[in-house]
């Protein structure tokens, strides 16, 4: 086992869960490779945002496989093989923004995306961050509170469509804005 990526597929890649459209862990298989026919992956992933309201938004290093160099402000990730959806959304908190300890992580909404590596469900998670986050700069080129109509506007291009999405979603408010 990979201590950065867990458990290892024979193909030597992270080990993920394949779910029915119901969501039911039906397979098991690597990250790397595509989804068999009819199954879907599953990601969580989290909003922070700071006493103030205003959300986290980072930029994806340049070297990163999908949306290199991108605004997002989903901090997430595949869930691993055997993991529940806020396990996973934990441990990506505290792999890419270093916190260890995380408490208030409410799920906000699941639902089914298509993204560059195929269908799956993402369950999109809320924290409100008590401390600065130490990013990871593997992943994390740049990283700042901003308000989330800004993050929204045209100063932060290009941004992650999924992650433009929860914005709009989790703060109607901030679409209006604009």
């Amino acid at each position: 086992m990979n201590p950065r990526t867990g458990p290892l597929a024979p193909d030597g890649g992270e080990r993920v869960d394949f779910v029915d459209p119901g969501d039911r862990v039906v397979g098991r298989g690597s990250r790397e490779g595509r989804a068999p026919r009819g199954l879907l992956r599953r990601y969580a992933a989290t909003v922070c945002t700071d006493d103030a309201g205003r959300v986290l938004l980072y930029r994806r290093s340049a070297r990163a496989r999908v949306y290199p160099a991108h605004y997002d402000v989903l901090i997430g990730g595949a869930v691993r093989t055997g993991e529940e959806y806020r396990t996973a959304a934990l441990r990506e908190l505290r792999e890419e923004l270093g916190y260890e300890t995380v408490s208030g992580l409410t799920e906000a909404y699941r639902h089914r995306v298509d993204d560059p590596h195929g269908a799956a469900f993402l369950a999109v998670h809320r924290w409100r961050a008590d401390r600065a986050p130490r990013p990871d700069p593997g992943e994390i080129a740049w990283c700042g509170f901003v308000e989330p109509a800004a993050a929204l506007g045209d100063r932060y291009t290009p941004l992650v469509p999924t992650g433009a999405e929860a914005l709009r979603r989790l703060f109607p408010h901030a679409s209006r804005a604009l």
